[in-house]
């Protein structure tokens, strides 16, 4: 009897054991087969992200709440990166907006609300918008690949945040607003966009915020150039597509449409205008070279604005033709006696008495480099920032005036009426 007890008793456990075993396999095999399949949506998904882009530009929510996700990520343009792994790849959402929408944002875009050229300030859902107005070839020549992963997202780029394809001829792309308007608007005239419904005054940079966008840009080239893989050329750098934040950090604007260049630096009959020539290497001009070089000699250009307060190119004193400011600092920095008090004399005067001498001829001799004819002689965005970097570290403690501001020359004009009634 003690023998039968003993066999049943292991003949349970037997079963037990092989049914444990059993259910162990079953769950293993399960849980194989979801990874296999996760891989192979994974890599079915990756596949169509490009059907899925081009299959974009003809989509249109119907609800404020509708958005089109890529992979069905709720990736909200707001939220702050909180990954450690930059090589990380995150899908982005790209929203897409009704016309309808678009016109209640800006007041079915009344002229209050023009920024400059087709421009627009819009405020939808609780958020500040920058509304362009483009044409529907213009909206299928935009680089999407670069906002689709997460990692492509750099703090000193504007950020395309929707679109908007229309029936008629006139589309829209929804942009990041900066608070602050365009380098162009401080620097030439003093212009102050503080916000679009204070009144304007006559402020300007100080030297240490000059400084400071002179490194943003030049951080947001770097990423482009020798972070991006395959690295990117802008080929649109100004003054103009340069715009600052509500904390005065500089985000370079049109990012992601390079392809969408010719149309804004060309005329009808195909010639570069003049406001465009002045950031325009001889390489370009010469034979449509387009390569990193692009950039550098633009980005010298804008520093050279950002030093003396002056357009990229203007008529001559005597109004015999036009000097550019690339052409104007190779005279200013001649190794002549009295050259440094030429300098001294050349930088825009809004700044004041406030800076140092020694960072100034730096930076003049830096932005003189980037603007050699040769583009093997200019630098690259990596060791432009290594050079301001320590201009920047250089920087006097500034005091809480964020800018500097000439008394009695105040302005109670609002600003978007006068930027609208300006000649932009």
């Amino acid at each position: 009897m003690v023998k039968v007890g003993v066999y049943v008793a292991l003949g349970i456990i037997g079963g037990l054991l092989a049914c444990i075993a059993v259910g162990a396999a079953f769950i293993y095999t399960n849980r194989k087969r979801e990874r296999e399949r996760e891989r192979e949506e994974g890599s079915m998904i990756k596949n169509g992200d490009l059907e899925l882009q081009q299959l974009s530009l003809s989509i249109r929510t119907t609800s404020e709440n509708t958005k089109v996700s890529f992979e069905g990520s709720q990736y909200n343009f707001e939220d702050p990166i909180t990954t450690t792994d930059a090589t990380t790849p995150h899908k982005m959402r790209i929203e897409y907006y009704t016309i309808e929408e678009l016109q209640k944002a800006t007041e079915d875009f009344n002229l209050s609300n023009l920024i400059e050229g087709s421009v627009y300030h819009g405020r939808l859902k609780g958020k500040n918008l920058a509304i362009k107005r483009v044409t529907s070839d213009t909206i299928s020549k935009i680089d999407y690949q670069i906002f689709q992963e997460r990692m492509h997202r750099h703090p000193n780029t504007i950020r395309l945040l929707g679109t908007c394809v229309t029936e008629g001829p006139d589309s829209y792309i929804v942009l990041e607003y900066a608070s602050n308007g365009s380098l162009k608007d401080w620097i030439h005239g003093g212009l102050a966009i503080k916000s679009h419904f204070i009144a304007s005054c006559n402020c300007f940079l100080t030297w240490n915020q000059r400084v400071k966008i002179c490194l943003d840009v030049a951080t947001a080239l770097q990423y482009m150039h020798h972070i991006m893989n395959p690295c990117y050329v802008h080929r649109n750098i100004r003054s103009r597509n340069i715009f600052l934040s509500e904390d005065f950090s500089a985000k370079v604007g049109n990012f992601g449409m390079s392809k969408c260049v010719t149309h804004e630096t060309e005329d009808q009959e195909g010639q570069h205008n003049a406001a465009c020539a002045g950031y325009l290497p001889p390489e370009y001009l010469k034979g449509g070279t387009i390569s990193a070089g692009i950039d550098i000699f633009a980005y010298g250009v804008v520093l050279l604005e950002i030093l003396s307060g002056k357009p990229p190119i203007e008529e001559m004193e005597d109004g015999n033709g036009t000097v550019k400011l690339s052409d104007e600092i190779k005279h200013v920095l001649q190794p002549e006696d009295g050259d440094a008090e030429r300098l001294r004399g050349w930088i825009d005067t809004s700044v004041g008495e406030n800076y140092s001498f020694d960072a100034a001829v730096q930076l003049a001799n830096l932005a003189r480099s980037c603007v050699e004819d040769d583009p093997s002689l200019r630098p690259t965005a990596g060791e432009i920032v290594e050079k301001l970097l320590r201009l920047a570290e250089e920087l006097p403690d500034e005091e809480e005036q964020q800018f500097n501001y000439i008394p009695g020359e105040s302005s109670t004009k609002p600003l978007v009426r006068a930027a609208a009634a300006k000649d932009l």
